[in-house]
């Protein structure tokens, strides 16, 4: 008679094997279509996903389509040397025309983004744990490997054991006068179990080395969710404005700025000091540029007239007690310029201002704290005509910190830049003067924005 410890333990096990033959089957069957599977082996992706688990995934020609919002392998970008893969979702294109990559419960995206060749696989199921084994091998867990072994070989015998007629001879029954043993199907179950598990493993350790996965999230399906999501954070919030352009300064060289507004106004950069300096959005892919004392960035397409109504927006980041031009309007997109205003500067004591500038009558508005502390700032500056001047407010970090009624502006053709150009000298002549620090993220926008949709890009950083 079976004692109850003893049936559940014959439970138990069967229903362990039982689990273990349904995952390897899983992670086994799709590679009958050329599809792979691969190991999770980081453990950055918690506590959504676990180390061990297995992504199977189909294999992409070079014609597929890249889609944001679903996952794929891919091989590193930044440690091409090694062809580590990784797993992660296709947020956006970038502006260089590769593809901005990012870990769901990362808080920024991967830092370089991704050339279309570099892709391997889409991947399609995930399988919960029936990769263990194969990670604890790889990285020497003897300990764990051990366990599970002694697991997996206990469960095999108990249900070994636990099959009809096992251990017992025919001859033990009336009638049977030979007294050979009955046969038994637990050898055949074991033999299935052990070689259904060993494929699983060796599939999936085949095709995981370096498959570096730093985080995404699964549904109660073990299907990739999809996300609705095609641009990063910031940059959908700055479209949504519609800006006149919108310069990432992602670029890694060169004197073009792409224009990511869609209106291929592209830039021009000159005189810059350092490409593809750390980004300042810790959430949104990208790198910033490092300008120095002669670098700008000046809008391109042709010279808008007279601008009244818009909004200055970009990040900033400096120690220099220098000051320095920021960004402003200029009519000519070289180095010299007959005509600037609408400029924000930095001043020696690390305040911004806004509205100096050559007039009649000058009248400016200061940010009380300042700003050349070595952090990044978001700033925003907009403006709306009020009679002959202007009704100004400045934004920083999100916050309005100074508004008020802003120097007069003349009438003329030119085009917005940010570092190098004009500035007023405290005898009210102009000399040419940079920005000896880092810029990121530039737009400008023919409508003066609200505190609210300034607000809702500083919170998408």
């Amino acid at each position: 008679m079976t004692t109850w410890p003893a049936l559940t333990a014959q439970v138990l096990a069967r229903a362990y094997l039982a689990f273990l033959l349904t995952l390897a089957v899983i992670a086994v069957a799709p590679a009958v279509a050329d599809w792979q599977s691969y190991v999770v082996d980081s453990g950055s992706m918690r506590p959504e996903i676990e180390v061990g688990d297995v992504v199977v995934a189909r294999g992409m020609d070079r014609t597929e389509q890249v889609q944001p919002g679903r996952v794929f392998v891919f091989e590193d970008p930044a440690r091409p040397e090694a062809r580590r893969l990784l797993v992660h979702r296709v947020v956006e294109r970038s502006a260089t025309g590769d593809w901005v990559t990012k870990g769901d419960a990362n808080a920024s995206a991967d830092v370089e983004a991704v050339p279309r060749e570099a892709f391997r696989a889409r991947a399609r199921v995930l399988v919960p744990l029936i990769g263990l084994p194969s990670y604890w091998w790889r990285t020497g867990d003897v300990t764990a490997l051990v366990a599970w072994t002694a697991l997996t070989l206990t469960a095999i015998l108990v249900v070994l054991l636990a099959a009809p007629g096992a251990g017992r001879r025919r001859g033990d029954r009336r009638g049977d006068r030979r007294g050979e043993r009955r046969p038994t199907r637990a050898p055949v179950v074991v033999g299935g179990l052990v070689l259904a598990g060993a494929l699983a493993l060796a599939v999936a350790y085949a095709n995981s080395a370096y498959a570096g996965f730093t985080a995404t999230t699964r549904n109660p399906g073990n299907s990739w969710a999809i996300s609705g999501s095609t641009q990063q954070p910031y940059s959908a919030e700055v479209l949504a404005d519609d800006p006149s352009f919108y310069y990432l300064l992602d670029e890694a060289s060169g004197s073009t700025a792409a224009d990511a507004s869609g209106r291929d106004r592209r830039g021009t950069l000159s005189g810059i000091a350092g490409y593809r300096a750390p980004g300042a959005l810790p959430r949104n892919f990208g790198y910033a540029m490092s300008l120095g004392t002669t670098g700008r960035v000046v809008s391109g397409g042709p010279a808008q007239w007279d601008p009244t109504t818009f909004t200055l927006e970009l990040w900033f980041r400096t120690t220099s007690r220098a000051g320095g031009k920021l960004v402003g309007f200029e009519s000519a997109q070289g180095d010299t310029s007959a005509l600037y205003d609408r400029q924000v500067t930095l001043r020696t004591d690390g305040r911004l201002v806004y509205g100096d500038w050559n007039a009649v009558q000058i009248r400016t508005i200061t940010s009380p704290a300042t700003y050349n502390d070595g952090q990044w700032h978001h700033l925003v500056l907009t403006a709306v005509p009020a009679g002959n001047q202007q009704q100004s407010t400045m934004y920083v970090d999100g916050v309005a910190v100074a508004t008020g009624t802003t120097t007069r502006t003349t009438s003329y053709s030119g085009w917005w830049r940010v570092g190098h150009g004009k500035v007023r000298t405290s005898l009210g002549l102009t000399t040419s003067a940079g920005f000896p620090g880092e810029v990121d993220q530039v737009a400008v926008y023919p409508s003066a924005l609200t505190g609210a949709r300034v607000r809702a890009h500083y919170a998408a950083r």
